[in-house]
């Protein structure tokens, strides 16, 4: 499920007819931070599916008594859009795959510095702004514009982070989404620094209602959970509810892949039930308790991991690439090259494409080769939470084969 951002506005808009029969335009206007005249020319390109149309300043739904489905027993298509009447995905796009990711939402402060302050120092920022972020959100926009049909679920507060949060996720593309809310805490922020001298980043957390998701949420989900190929999480939720979560993917028989991130004693308690676990260095280091440093270290790494009872490691190098092992071969995927901008959403970018790659149907090295170069594309984006396009990925990868 591969979208521009005109498609993702599209699907948003038609959503909201539906759900509403009539709406005004400058409300869309309002909600996408868009023209009207662009809501206009939204609407006159949807109307070419029969199934709404502009009047007296609103966008109304066109009832299935009057709405013209077929025109000489074919659907009625606008030649210049990819999509149909019974949905926004173009047949080229349409997967069987799906990813289910129980995950975080953050409001990310994102500075841009020289370098990282020194302890007790107050320095100035080169830029400053505010994005959406977390890494469950981050993991699943990947996951959407790698091409998996993919469900979020995640929990907010009852604030105004959350209200941003509600309308930033319905514009992403995602095929279902499952908000918690949680009336008196907030939802969860970060603080980003990225050091341009250094070409790295750090980041402080604050987890908030992201914290808070209880046993009767996770319960609710099992349905969409046992209707996916791949179960995606990682640690920016309360450990007991994402032990439950992935406890019940992996008994159900599905694919899951654990990314251990942020770091925390629980993530032992967690990896027996991850096919796939996704460490970077530091993370590695942290369940083994001990120093990675040479390639030899790597490989000892990964199969003191896979004891433990991953099926699959990988762990993430930074512009090293990463190192594969399944429990029979080790094998190194070098980074592809990229020109970094912002490493925040680097490892965010590397798990949800390989998650839809393998929900896709893809071999484990394929998914890997395509989320590595995901990955690098991403990293020459401005925000963790900004994805590069599928085919935009696919040219990298033709063009290091060149």
């Amino acid at each position: 499920m591969i979208y521009d951002y005109k498609q993702q506005r599209q699907k948003f808009i038609l959503g909201e007819i539906k759900k509403h029969k009539s709406i005004q335009i400058k409300i869309l206007s309002k909600k996408l931070n868009v023209t009207e005249r662009t809501i206009r020319r939204d609407i006159k390109e949807l109307a070419q599916t029969g199934l709404v149309y502009a009047r007296y300043g609103r966008a109304v739904l066109i009832s299935d008594k009057e709405s013209p489905l077929y025109k000489n027993h074919q659907l009625y298509l606008h030649e210049n859009m990819e999509i149909n009447t019974l949905n926004l995905f173009s047949p080229i796009m349409k997967t069987k795959g799906k990813v289910f990711i129980l995950g975080s939402f953050n409001t990310d402060l994102v500075y841009r510095l020289n370098n990282f302050p020194a302890s007790g120092e107050t320095i100035c920022a080169m830029h400053a702004s505010c994005c959406p972020g977390g890494k469950g959100s981050n993991q699943a926009i990947a996951s959407c514009m790698a091409g998996a049909l993919t469900h979020f679920a995640a929990k907010l507060g009852n604030d105004d982070f959350a209200t941003k949060a509600l309308q930033f996720l319905n514009t992403v593309g995602l095929e279902t989404l499952t908000l918690f809310t949680h009336p008196n805490i907030s939802t969860g922020s970060a603080v980003v620094m990225i050091s341009e001298e250094v070409g790295d980043n750090a980041i402080i957390i604050n987890p908030g209602a992201n914290h808070t998701i209880t046993v009767d949420e996770i319960i609710s989900c099992y349905e969409a959970i046992g209707e996916c190929n791949v179960f995606l999480t990682q640690m920016e939720n309360n450990p007991d509810a994402t032990k439950l979560a992935i406890k019940f993917a992996h008994s159900s028989g599905i694919t899951t892949i654990f990314n251990p991130a942020p770091w925390r004693k629980e993530v032992l308690d967690i990896l027996p039930w991850a096919k796939v676990v996704t460490p970077n260095i530091t993370e590695a280091e942290a369940i083994l308790s001990t120093s990675i440093k040479t390639e030899s270290e790597i490989r000892n790494a990964a199969e003191a991991i896979y004891k433990i009872g991953p099926q699959i490691v990988i762990i993430t190098l930074g512009s090293q690439g990463c190192w594969l092992f399944d429990g029979e071969q080790h094998r190194h995927f070098p980074a592809f090259p990229a020109v970094n901008i912002d490493t925040a959403g680097a490892g965010d970018a590397f798990n949800g494409a390989l998650a839809a790659q393998l929900a896709c149907g893809e071999k484990m090295a394929t998914a890997i080769l395509y989320a590595s170069a995901f990955a690098s594309l991403a990293v020459e984006r401005e925000g963790a939470s900004s994805m590069p396009e599928h085919q935009a990925v696919i040219k990298r990868m033709a063009l290091s084969m060149d």
